[in-house]
């Protein structure tokens, strides 16, 4: 009796075929990101923020350029951005447009043309990574895009740490105070603390969301590492701001049952002001200011920098001055302020004088105008209030990890400038972009490893 054939295994499914242009795209961008927080170049004049602007920018193009040679693969159509989505995320897109397009008229109407118009080419090219970020080639490589963010800034906050013990110190720097030499590879510390925020937030989502137990275990330590960065870099601008995006990430990720970890995770910074004394003492100061008022020391000086931003917006309220333009127009509208409000706003600080309002939205008006400055808020508002609602609809890790760190980044802009520096501006921008992207859709798609 002849014996019967085994049944052929049906062949395995065709991996479909490896994209060379997308491959060039998501390698630019990962380099863009490591770059945009290690690059420095010692020999050059801005020896930390020039290389690591070069680098964002040149990635930025590259990936541009990688994804329309590809044939736009995975780049919104025309019909999802004029109909899909809900409404805030259609308006967030349209608002941002207007406000690219009110910058540019801005710059041209700006006493100061030369400048303005240069900086409006660059912010343009960091706008291209958020319509990278909502094509499918980011949705593709966002693991190894948030790990070339997470792993540039471990580096930076272990060589804090280090820098902060004595005990490594890569660059001869002249510095006033011991809180200055702990900029690692970003170079400033406010800079370092703000990607650091951003970073643990991203980390704590990770620690929670990841699916495989290494996963988890390797983002708890990262966790820490960062906490320490933050620690001996006495920040608390960055802290505020990884309180913002952990009660975020924590409220969209446990729903009613937040109160817990939320509190927990004030008590954890609580504690870590009160065990490390150069922290504990500068919050002494400013627990000293608010009992006698002094509300400037309470934002560290910056009235006169945000007084003047009010101050230029008053005197050119329709275009303001020009993108760029704050630092050669803040010594003059300082003293305007001062003469208006017969009050003096003198910094005792060694810094007297500010490139950056530090406020991103207060900058907005001042070098741009109030139309301007109003439709830019409010794009950002739209996309925040559209990032939370699709991580509340979803209910999936990435979502709720997009959202906070959006609210991580939206909180630091009210005392600093992130979207200003290429360390923390590519990630929020690439951040924004997948956060609108997924928006759309009420499905949720895989969850991060």
């Amino acid at each position: 009796m002849a014996k019967k054939k085994p049944a052929k295994k049906p062949a395995a499914p065709t991996p479909p075929p490896r994209d060379p242009a997308a491959i060039v795209a998501a390698a630019a961008l990962f380099l863009a990101l490591a770059g945009g927080s290690l690059a420095v170049d010692p020999i050059a004049a801005a020896a930390f923020d020039a290389p690591k602007r070069l680098i964002v920018l040149a990635g930025t193009a590259v990936a541009a350029a990688a994804v329309l040679l590809g044939g736009r693969r995975g780049a919104p159509s025309f019909a999802e951005i004029l109909r899909q989505g809900p409404f805030l995320r259609r308006a967030a897109l349209w608002l941002g447009l207007a406000a690219l397009a009110g910058g540019w008229i801005s710059a041209l109407a700006s006493p100061r043309r030369t400048v303005a118009i240069d900086t409006m080419r660059s912010t343009t090219l960091f706008g291209v990574l958020a319509v990278l970020g909502a094509t499918q080639l980011v949705g593709r490589a966002r693991l190894w895009l948030c790990g070339s963010f997470l792993g540039a800034c471990a580096v930076n906050a272990a060589v804090a740490v280090l820098q902060s013990r004595g005990l490594y110190q890569p660059f001869e720097l002249q510095t006033v105070g011991a809180r200055q030499d702990t900029g690692a590879f970003a170079g400033n510390v406010g800079y370092l603390a703000i990607a650091l925020a951003l970073a643990s937030v991203l980390a704590l989502g990770f620690a929670l969301n990841g699916r495989a137990r290494a996963v988890r275990v390797a983002a708890a330590a990262l966790l820490v590492l960062f906490a320490g960065g933050l620690v001996v870099n006495q920040n608390l601008t960055a802290l505020m701001a990884l309180l913002a995006g952990a009660a975020t990430l924590l409220v969209l990720r446990f729903r009613r049952r937040a109160a817990v970890p939320v509190a927990a995770a004030v008590v954890a910074v609580g504690i870590a002001i009160a065990a490390y004394p150069p922290l504990r003492f500068r919050a002494g100061e400013l627990t000293r200011a608010v009992q006698s008022g002094n509300w400037d020391a309470l934002v560290s000086f910056r009235g006169g920098p945000w007084a003047a931003a009010i101050e230029m917006t008053r005197e050119r309220p329709l275009t303001g001055f020009g993108p760029g333009t704050f630092g050669a127009e803040y010594i003059p509208h300082r003293l305007a302020a001062e003469i208006r409000l017969r009050h003096r706003l003198i910094s005792p600080l060694m810094t007297t004088s500010y490139a950056e309002a530090h406020n991103d939205y207060l900058q907005a008006f001042s070098d741009a105008g109030i139309p301007t400055g109003l439709v830019a808020v409010a794009a950002a508002a739209c996309l925040l209030g559209a990032s939370v609602a699709a991580a509340w609809r979803r209910r999936d890790a990435e979502a709720i990890m997009l959202a906070a760190v959006l609210a991580a980044g939206a909180a630091a802009a009210l005392t600093w400038f992130p979207l200003q520096r290429p360390i923390t501006a590519a990630p929020l921008l690439l951040a924004a972009g997948r956060a609108w992207k997924i928006s759309a859709d009420p499905h949720p798609a895989e969850e991060p490893a």
